[in-house]
């Protein structure tokens, strides 16, 4: 049965391999499965960007936008204002 995997191959600096191992050694985990881990979180943290930078730009285009001078007004209605 063919393995549904495939080998990649990139660079990295010493110290981060190291830190890398080290957190493998103490979760009793291989190497490649902290890596793969990673780039799952890394993808699913930037699809849900995307979608939300998408829908903000499909909201803009209806005329769905408030203003800063508004967002600051309402910030500091609610008291979550820095200035």
């Amino acid at each position: 049965m063919p393995s549904t995997e495939k080998t990649i191959s990139f660079r990295a600096n010493p110290e981060k391999i190291e830190a890398l191992d080290s957190l493998a050694a103490a979760q009793d985990r291989s190497r490649s499965y902290l890596i793969n881990d990673a780039i799952a979180n890394y993808i699913e943290l930037h699809a849900y960007q995307d979608t939300l930078v998408r829908n903000g730009q499909k909201e803009m285009r209806k005329g769905r936008v408030v203003s800063h001078d508004e967002v600051v007004k309402r910030l500091r209605t609610t008291g979550r204002a820095s200035r």
